[in-house]
């Protein structure tokens, strides 16, 4: 069932994503473990998720185009995780 918050004039902007997405979520399942003293609750992974994604330079695309050039390598984004990583560990927005 498509969301009614993603429903302009009845089409569905669902698939329209960003295309760093999946390989920030990538390097963070990759990093994290790296990292022991990191809090691996919900809100500090969303965190580090929101930061790594803000820092890094939007491209969107719906489920049938081709990309033909990413503006960041998969080295870029592991970059700037591991930064998100230190920066919510360093500064968590929970107590504990």
């Amino acid at each position: 069932m498509r969301s009614e918050k993603y429903l302009v004039l009845g089409q569905s902007l669902e698939s329209v994503r960003n295309i760093c997405e999946l390989m920030v979520i990538e390097s963070i399942k990759k990093l994290i473990p790296l990292y022991p003293s990191f809090d691996h609750c919900t809100m500090c992974i969303e965190d580090v998720y929101a930061l790594s994604l803000s820092r890094l330079p939007a491209t969107y695309a719906h489920a049938g185009s081709i990309i033909l050039n990413k503006e960041v390598s998969q080295s870029d984004v592991e970059d700037v995780v591991r930064y998100a990583i230190l920066q919510v560990a360093d500064r968590p927005k929970h107590n504990s």
